[in-house]
């Protein structure tokens, strides 16, 4: 028995290293051949160089690009959590009628290829005579990342403690007092969590943006795309290291205030 319970030890130990192997190994190799000192993205093997990191602070359309990408993540992020957060507010502490047909419907932008979410974007922009640029690039992404905000908050005030709310009513605070002095604070690791999370799809989402964007809004993965049509090169590597970083760093915060 005792031999048995080693084996599914170490057969499990070992599917979990040839599966996290297949998930880093490309990123990994993204990583090292932004620090090769050749002209071609390959592995150093004579030592690193930061020579391309240095070209990529020095060029001024990627620093506009990065920019972009940040100010189009930081307000879809905001306006995704504050929608969001109503919104599941709405559909948990009230008895509207078909309520889970709706929720399905919240979920439309998850389920929908991001292509036709794009066209449906771009002609509801050129119905209303808007231009591409941030307005429709926020739009879009809030749109995109307005589902995760609302299926990470809904799921965290269908298992919050209602016995709560009712001992602050009946010491006389009303549903508007409830709400921002109990419910709120208690929650709010929570939505903090979920609108990270929106950050980071808003900053690395590419197929819809290509229909929304203006020379002047491009953001990084489509620059990326772009820079990669005329061939690989150590800056794109860079470039995607930065990308990889900031979405690794928004997937712990996210885990931090999940917890």
């Amino acid at each position: 028995m005792k031999l048995y319970d080693t084996a599914e030890r170490f057969a499990a130990w070992l599917l979990a290293t040839v599966v996290l192997g297949l998930l880093l190994i490309p990123i990994a190799v993204i990583v090292l051949t932004s620090l090769t000192p050749s002209s071609f993205p390959t592995i150093p093997s004579d030592g690193i160089s930061f020579q391309w990191y240095a070209e990529m602070l020095s060029n001024d359309e990627l620093m506009r690009t990065l920019t972009t990408s940040f100010i189009v993540a930081t307000v879809a992020a905001i306006l995704a959590g504050i929608i969001g957060t109503t919104t599941a507010f709405g559909f948990v502490r009230s008895d509207i009628p078909y309520q889970e047909e709706l929720a399905t419907f919240m979920l439309l932008p998850l389920m929908i290829s991001p292509v036709i979410t794009g066209l449906a974007l771009i002609q509801f922009a050129t119905r209303f005579e808007l231009s591409n640029g941030y307005l429709t690039l926020i739009l879009g992404h809030t749109i995109l990342t307005l589902p995760y905000v609302f299926l990470i908050v809904r799921s965290r005030l269908v298992t919050f403690d209602e016995d709560l709310e009712a001992a602050s009513r009946v010491l006389g605070a009303n549903g508007l007092e409830t709400v921002f002095n109990i419910t709120l604070p208690i929650i709010s690791p929570t939505v903090v969590s979920a609108m990270v999370i929106a950050f980071v799809v808003s900053f690395g989402e590419f197929t819809a943006t290509q229909f929304l964007i203006s020379p002047d809004t491009t953001t990084v993965p489509v620059i990326i795309y772009t820079m990669l049509r005329a061939g690989l090169s150590p800056e794109i590597s860079a470039l995607s290291t930065v990308l990889i970083t900031i979405m690794v760093i928004g997937a712990v915060v996210s885990g931090a205030f999940s917890r």
